[in-house]
């Protein structure tokens, strides 16, 4: 009879699987959230006709809640602009305002390996 070493066949299926490792568990999986933080409006008075878009907002705080807790955080560049990986999973992205008045805009998502985008836009207070 002859006799075969399973040991190659056997740890290339574990590491394939991700069976692999001393815990048994398959590791965790993650996603990119990513997006801009602006401020409106940004004009004393709008008229019709003149344009006054909502403007970036440096340094502003976004976190990723999940219910209470606090999953992931960062402050946006100067061009508004924020990113977050974050283990799959539903959260809130929260972002506030710098400055005089700290107001705070939120997105409910749902992280995976297709990256999610979205614009949070906080009041600037200005009426």
């Amino acid at each position: 009879m002859a006799r075969f070493d399973l040991t190659l066949p056997l740890a290339a299926t574990m590491l394939v699987c991700g069976c692999a490792g001393q815990s048994g568990q398959v590791p965790d999986q993650s996603g990119r959230v990513t997006g801009y933080v602006l401020t409106a409006p940004v004009c004393p008075v709008e008229r019709v006709g003149q344009q006054c878009p909502p403007r970036p907002v440096s340094r502003a705080a976004v976190v990723a809640l999940s219910g209470e807790a606090v999953r992931g955080s960062t402050l946006t560049d100067m061009e508004g602009a924020f990113s977050l990986t974050l283990p799959e999973g539903r959260y809130v992205i929260q972002a506030t305002n710098v400055g005089g008045y700290a107001s705070t805009a939120s997105e409910p998502v749902v992280v995976s390996d297709t990256p999610v985008h979205i614009t949070l836009i906080v009041d600037s207070g200005i009426r």
